[in-house]
């Protein structure tokens, strides 16, 4: 294994890696040549192979083991920054059955319901009133990221954009296919303006205005923050009022009819039907 591990390229299969060795004696081929090296020790290295394979297994660690046993790094893995409350897979899409085993539901085609989901209005808190609630403290958001925290029932997104000293709070969920995933988005600027990116398709959002940029018109809820010595404060409305419009449960995506690749929708035609009744049904 050490051999391997000395003399093989980064992230080179053993296979390929054993057909690029010298053929050993009497044309015995790399096989013969590995027998020659690690059994008769014909390069004189077995002793060092020996001392670096034995460092390796004695300073091994499991690197996951002992983060698990560390309270302070495990909280950094917390699905919420500000609550060791939890909201399960199935309480934010459907699962579905496929030959026996669960997946979850198809997303569906864009302009079909639980897609490019809109607030009632950009003001929809204007006239509530407000308080300001600590989320956390400031060594609970890591920098250059968002992270998710939890108000009530609805899912927001906390930003320390660390790059330029500033933080912003909006939901958590995209717009676009109701995925609870900006916190995970890519920050960034366009010509100054803070923004951030989705994982899944890049849909992108304004941090200060919320407004979809480019030439989309979706656009996310976002909070006013500050920070207050080392707690990090957002203003947001009663969590019954948010969680009616921001809800986990109310933008939960349900099973549809549609798979949605790269946006483009494939109809999946109903059971027992023929190939030349599969084929009329994508052609609508």
């Amino acid at each position: 294994i050490m051999y391997y591990i000395l003399t093989a390229d980064k992230l080179e299969r053993t296979a390929t890696w054993q057909a690029k060795l010298p053929s050993g004696k009497n044309g015995s081929g790399p096989i013969g040549h590995l027998k020659e090296v690690i059994m008769e020790d014909s390069l004189g290295i077995n002793e060092e192979l020996d001392r670096r394979i034995n460092y390796l297994v004695e300073s091994y660690h499991d690197e996951w083991a002992e983060v698990v046993k560390d309270p302070a790094r495990r909280a950094k893995f917390k699905q919420f920054a500000n609550t060791d409350e939890t909201i399960g897979k199935d309480d934010m899409i459907e699962f579905i059955d496929m030959r026996g085993q669960t997946r979850p539901a198809d997303w569906p085609k864009d302009g079909e319901p639980q897609t490019n989901w809109k607030a009632p209005s950009n003001d929809i808190f204007s006239n509530s009133e407000k308080s300001w609630v600590e989320v956390g403290k400031v060594s609970d958001f890591s920098a250059n990221v968002g992270t998710p925290i939890l108000y009530g029932s609805s899912q927001l997104a906390v930003f320390n954009n660390a790059q330029r000293g500033e933080w912003y709070a909006t939901q958590n969920m995209c717009p676009h296919k109701q995925a609870f995933v900006l916190s995970q988005g890519i920050l960034g600027d366009a010509a100054g303006a803070p923004k951030v990116a989705c994982p899944l398709h890049k849909k992108t959002f304004s941090l200060d205005s919320g407004e979809e940029m480019g030439e989309g018109e979706l656009n996310i809820l976002t909070f006013p923050i500050l920070v207050e010595g080392d707690k990090i404060m957002v203003q947001l409305p009663a969590e019954q009022e948010v969680d009616a419009i921001l809800g986990t449960q109310g933008l939960r995506v349900l099973k549809t009819d549609c798979i949605d690749v790269t946006e483009d929708a494939i109809k999946i035609p109903p059971r027992g039907a023929t190939v030349l009744q599969a084929k009329a049904s994508n052609k609508k």
